[in-house]
């Protein structure tokens, strides 16, 4: 009996250990674009294909006068490697970005690297984050060749978004595309204060000036939106021990774990037992509004956020895609996982 009793706990270790380590499935990248300078910091499908966007290119010196490439990768073998059928993508088509040079001068200084892209009728829109003193970020637009793999960016028309308030190291991160709408939905990476933050509904033509909306409350960053044909719009939730400051100690929240322990329950367990667990741990989470209109995000799961600087999502079968920023540093990985939820 007691063998038995001592089979069974190993075997529940294991399960609840296999669970733990399982919250996500690993979807290895080509080698090539594996490394650490990548930096993938925005991500989505079109037209079958999965499409990476790196923050800098792997010339990160060069700013918008050197070489840009964004990847590709086919559905069907991400699909593949969900699935067990195969262990890791091997192929990928490396897509161009002309034009970036001939960018204005005031985008060009300003330039600290792109954050998110969207994909409509083969028209790529790729969002651009500023230097913090920088009142404004940018969102650029160009056109997708798949036979050349290039995208041609139109130097000329771009739109401008204000970011407020000035957070450390914020932008406009999280752009998606709302099919029922047919415009495009910029929320800013802060959206913590009282009534929330600060988005903008954006025509593709860039013909018409931004409508200015309200973002949802919401602790911590929102580091990219991805929104499903049926209006729900999914976003990543992600916070960072060492933007503890910036980000829930500034003049809008001042010691938010009280609130934190009520809005997201798994937070608030670890709270109670040790106040000043968010000065020392990340926490990345999936959250969910109802539609454009919503003013309040649902929770869907939460994921392991320990060296993963995750900054990208695309919906895909029952859940998402996300991708990690490595930010160039060991401290970091480079990671393309499958959630559900």
């Amino acid at each position: 009996m007691r063998k038995l009793i001592l089979l069974f706990i190993i075997v529940a270790f294991i399960v609840l250990t296999t669970n733990a380590q399982s919250i996500y499935k690993n979807i290895p990248l080509p080698k090539d674009i594996a490394g650490l300078n990548e930096e993938f910091s925005g991500m989505t499908i079109y037209g079958n294909r999965l499409y990476l966007e790196p923050q800098y290119g792997d010339h990160k010196e060069s700013k918008l006068d050197g070489v840009f490439n964004l990847y590709s990768i086919l559905t069907d073998s991400v699909n593949r490697v969900i699935e067990g059928r195969d262990t890791s993508l091997t192929t990928y088509r490396t897509i161009s970005v002309k034009n970036l040079n001939l960018l204005a001068d005031s985008i060009k200084a300003r330039y600290e690297g792109f954050e998110a892209i969207s994909i409509v009728n083969n028209t790529v829109f790729l969002s651009i984050e500023t230097a913090d003193q920088d009142r404004y970020c940018f969102l650029l637009k160009g056109k997708l060749d798949t036979l050349k793999n290039e995208v041609i960016i139109d130097p000329v028309h771009f739109i401008s978004l204000r970011r407020y308030p000035a957070i450390s190291n914020a932008g406009f991160e999280a752009v998606t595309y709302l099919p029922k709408e047919n415009k495009l939905l910029a929320y800013y990476e802060f959206n913590a204060m009282p009534n929330g933050g600060c988005g903008y509904l954006i025509d593709t033509s860039f013909t018409k000036t931004p409508e200015k909306v309200k973002a949802p409350f919401l602790y911590f960053r929102i580091t990219d939106l991805a929104a499903a044909d049926d209006g729900h719009i999914y976003g990543i939730n992600y916070f960072w021990n060492g933007d503890y400051n910036s980000y829930l100690n500034n003049q809008w929240v001042k010691s938010p774990e009280a609130s934190i322990i009520k809005t997201i329950p798994e937070l608030g367990e670890k709270l109670k037992t040790d106040p000043e667990y968010l000065k020392k741990n990340t926490y990345a989470a999936i959250v969910m509004l109802d539609s454009a209109k919503s003013r309040k995000w649902k929770y869907l799961r939460s994921f392991d956020g320990f060296k993963n600087n995750w900054e990208g999502i695309a919906l895909f079968k029952k859940g998402a895609l996300v991708v990690t920023d490595a930010n160039r540093s060991s401290k970091q990985v480079c990671k393309l996982v499958y959630v559900d939820f």
